[in-house]
C-alpha cells in the first residue's frame, strides 16, 4: 500500500512561477512518493518539480500529494456551492472500495487546483479534455458528474465556448441515461440512500447549472426544453450529510404547495431549484417587446409570489444553526437576476456599460428593447441590482461563492451605471457610487480563484472610469454654458471676465 510520504521537494514559488534562476537543477531529495507520470510507469522518480524525467519528456509531472491537496480544496471551498456529489467521507471511501473513477477524481482534482498555490489547473484540463473527446464513455453518472464539474471549472476560467461544448454534451448524456426519471437513482443507487439522493442532485444540478449559462451564454446551451422530469426533488443538507433522507416529494407537489393539506418543509436546494425554473421561464420569453405585454405581469408574479412564500427560515440566508446558507443565498441571488433581467428590458441602458462589460452576457452587448424610461420597470430593475449588491456583504468569504455570482454581478454594475449616467448631473449619487465600488470589490476579491472574476473587473473598472469621466465633463460644460447663457460673453462669444470680475466685486461688497 503506497503512503503519501513527505512532499517532494519543490523549486517553484508560492504562485507556481518557476524555480530559482542559472540553470543549476537542485539536488536530489529522497522522496517516497513518485510522481504520476513515474508511477504509472514504474519508474524511479527523482522528486523535483517537474522531476527530470517529466522535464526531459515534456510530460505534466503531477505528485500525488498535491492531487490530494486540490481533492481536499475541492470540498473545503468549492462543494457547498454546488454539492451533488456525496458528502467527503463517503465519495472518498467510494473511490476506495467502488468501481474506478478515475475521471471524477480529476475532475475534483481540476476544480481544487484552482485553490492551491502551485497546482496546475492545466494539466488537468488536459486530462479531462481527452475523457469527454473519447468515443466509449462510460455509461453511469459519474460520467455526467464529471462533464459537470469540467463545464463549472472551465466557465470560471474564461473558456467560456468549452464550457458550454462540454455543458451541452453533459445533457444529452444524461437525458440517455435517463437521469430525468425517478427509477434511476434508485436502480443505479447501489442500495445506498446517499447515493441515490446524490443522483437525484446530480440531475437537479445540471438543470441549474444549464439554466444559469444559458442566461449568460445564450439559449444555445440549453438542451432540457420541453423535458418531463420525475426526479424528486433534493433535501437539506444536513440530512444528506447525515445520510437519513426523508420522504421524497416532486416539483408537482411543490407548485401544489399551498393547496395541500399538509405542510412540507422544503429544502433549500428545492427553493433553489424553483428559483432556477423562474429564470428560465423569463429567458423564454425575450420576445416581449412592450410594457403593457401581460406576459411581463405573469413573470413578474413568479418572482413576487418565490418570495411571499418562503418561509421564515428561508428569509434570511442562515439556517436555524446559525450556518451560511449557501443554497439560499444562490436562490435569492438567482430569484434578483430574474427580475433584473425581466425589467431591464424597458430601461435606458448606458452604451459605456453595456458596451463594455460583456464576459457575461450573450451576444457581447446588453440589450433594452426601449430606451423609454420606465418607472416602475426602472424602479424594479435598480432594486433587483441593489439586492445583489448587498448579497456582497454577507459575512461568508466571497470565493465559497459559486462563480456564478461574477456574472450576477457584472449585469448589477450595467444597472448601477446606467442608472448613474442618467441622474441628473447635480443629483446626490455617492450611494450608487458606493454600490458600484462593493461589486468591482467583490470582483477583485474573487478574482484570486477565477480568471472570469478579473475579466468582469476590469470591465467594470473601466466602464465605471468612462462614465465618471463623462459626468464630469458634463458638469463643466453646464458650469461654463450657465455662464455664458447669463450674458458674461462679449460679441465673438468669448467669456466678458471683466463682466464676471466685476460681479464677483459687487458680491464682495
Amino acid at each position: 500500500m503506497e503512503t503519501e510520504g513527505r512532499s517532494p521537494r519543490s523549486t517553484a514559488s508560492p504562485s507556481g512561477s518557476p524555480g530559482p534562476e542559472g540553470g543549476h537543477r537542485p539536488e536530489r531529495s529522497t522522496v517516497s512518493s513518485a510522481c504520476i507520470p513515474c508511477r504509472s510507469k514504474h519508474l524511479k522518480c527523482d522528486g523535483l518539480q517537474p522531476c527530470s524525467r517529466c522535464a526531459t519528456q515534456t510530460l505534466q509531472c503531477i505528485y500525488l500529494n498535491i492531487r490530494r491537496r486540490c481533492m481536499e480544496a475541492f470540498f473545503q471551498y468549492f462543494y457547498d456551492a454546488h454539492p451533488f456529489l456525496p458528502p467527503r467521507q463517503q465519495l472518498l471511501e467510494a473511490f476506495k472500495v467502488g468501481p474506478p473513477r478515475d475521471h471524477l477524481e480529476t475532475a475534483l482534482a481540476y476544480i481544487g487546483s484552482r485553490y492551491v498555490g502551485g497546482a496546475s489547473p492545466a494539466s488537468y484540463s488536459l486530462d479531462l479534455d481527452c475523457f469527454v473527446l473519447q468515443q466509449d464513455l462510460p455509461k453511469d453518472y459519474s460520467t455526467v458528474q464529471t462533464m459537470l464539474l469540467f463545464a463549472l471549472g472551465l466557465d470560471g476560467n474564461n473558456e467560456r465556448k468549452k464550457a458550454v461544448e462540454v455543458l451541452i454534451r453533459a445533457q444529452r448524456f444524461a437525458l440517455e441515461l435517463g437521469m430525468n426519471q425517478r427509477e434511476y437513482a434508485i436502480i443505479n443507487g447501489g442500495r445506498s440512500l446517499v447515493c441515490e439522493e446524490s443522483i437525484r442532485r446530480t440531475w437537479w444540478e445540471l438543470y441549474v447549472v444549464s439554466v444559469m449559462v444559458t442566461a449568460f451564454h445564450g439559449r444555445r446551451v440549453y438542451q432540457l426544453s420541453g423535458i418531463i422530469s420525475t426526479t424528486p426533488l433534493p433535501c437539506e443538507e444536513k440530512e444528506f450529510v447525515s445520510g437519513v433522507i426523508p420522504q421524497l416529494h416532486t416539483m408537482e407537489e411543490f407548485d401544489d404547495d399551498s393547496f395541500l393539506g399538509e405542510e412540507i418543509e422544503w429544502s433549500s436546494y428545492a427553493y433553489r431549484i424553483a428559483a432556477a425554473r423562474n429564470l428560465e421561464r423569463i429567458l423564454g420569453t425575450d420576445n416581449i417587446v412592450f410594457p403593457e405585454d401581460p406576459r411581463t405581469y405573469n413573470l413578474d408574479a413568479l418572482l413576487v409570489n418565490w418570495t411571499l412564500h418562503l418561509p421564515s427560515s428561508k428569509v434570511a440566508n442562515f439556517d436555524q444553526s446559525g450556518t451560511f446558507d449557501e443554497m439560499m443565498f444562490q436562490a435569492h441571488m438567482i430569484t434578483d437576476l430574474s427580475s433584473l433581467l425581466l425589467h431591464r428590458r424597458f430601461t435606458p441602458l448606458d452604451a459605456a456599460a453595456s458596451q463594455t462589460i460583456i464576459s457575461c452576457t450573450a451576444q457581447g452587448t446588453v440589450e433594452a428593447h426601449c430606451s423609454g424610461l420606465d418607472d416602475i420597470h426602472s424602479s424594479k430593475a435598480t432594486q433587483a441590482a441593489s439586492n445583489l449588491s448587498k448579497l456582497v456583504g454577507m459575512p461568508t468569504p466571497l470565493i465559497h461563492h459559486t462563480h456564478f455570482f461574477i456574472c450576477a454581478l457584472t449585469y448589477s454594475s450595467i444597472s448601477h451605471l446606467s442608472l448613474w449616467s442618467h441622474l441628473p448631473l447635480m443629483a446626490a449619487d455617492e450611494h450608487l457610487k458606493e454600490e458600484i465600488r462593493m461589486n468591482a470589490g467583490a470582483l477583485r476579491a474573487m478574482r484570486v480563484v477565477w480568471p472570469s472574476a478579473q475579466t468582469a473587473f476590469s470591465q467594470v473598472s473601466v466602464a465605471a472610469q468612462r462614465v465618471f469621466e463623462m459626468r464630469k465633463d458634463a458638469v463643466g460644460d453646464v458650469f461654463w454654458r450657465d455662464l455664458i447663457g447669463d450674458g458674461n460673453a462679449d460679441a465673438d462669444g468669448d467669456l466678458n471676465l471683466a463682466g464676471l470680475t466685476g460681479s464677483i466685486t459687487d458680491v464682495n461688497t
